[in-house]
């Protein structure tokens, strides 16, 4: 798990039943979870939503022609919302290393208009990289898009 000191964010691996039942990995006033995993599972989600928080899935692959670009927009959307409630948040993949933290980190640039800084194969952090090796658009237009979304919260 990652933990983030601009919001009160986290990047996670795929959560758990019993995950849920620790409060040092979910938080009991947790408002939004994101999964962006190409898998679901119903009785997680439930549970979640069980607990008051809301759950959305925009599912991104990993090392492919793009990734998900669309639903990687569309998770920093939700996450500049939620983001005014200062309460946790958090995104989980499968591992908690690759596609939840480049979530996180497009949400960063969106808030801030710079990127956050997380070495990832060598370049600077996980959006970077995916948009260097091909996986997401060209850097400029990556951040010409998130700035649009800022714009329009």
């Amino acid at each position: 798990m990652r933990l983030y000191q601009f919001a009160k964010i986290a990047a996670r691996a795929f959560p758990t039943k019993s995950d849920l039942n620790n409060k040092w990995i979910y938080y009991p006033d947790t408002v939004v979870v994101v999964n962006v995993s190409q898998k679901e599972d119903k009785e997680v989600q439930e549970e979640i939503i069980k607990r008051g928080a809301d759950y959305y899935y925009f599912p991104l692959q990993e090392e492919v022609a793009d990734i998900g670009w669309g639903n990687v927009l569309k998770a920093v959307s939700i996450l500049l919302k939620y983001d005014k409630m200062k309460r946790p948040m958090f995104v989980h993949c499968d591992c908690g290393n690759h596609r939840s933290r480049l979530v996180i980190e497009a949400f960063h640039f969106a808030k801030f208009g710079v990127h956050f800084f997380d070495e990832y194969k060598g370049f600077d952090n996980h959006l970077i990289y995916d948009s260097e090796t091909g996986h997401l658009p060209q850097l400029k237009e990556i951040e010409l898009n998130l700035r649009e979304i800022q714009i329009s919260h």
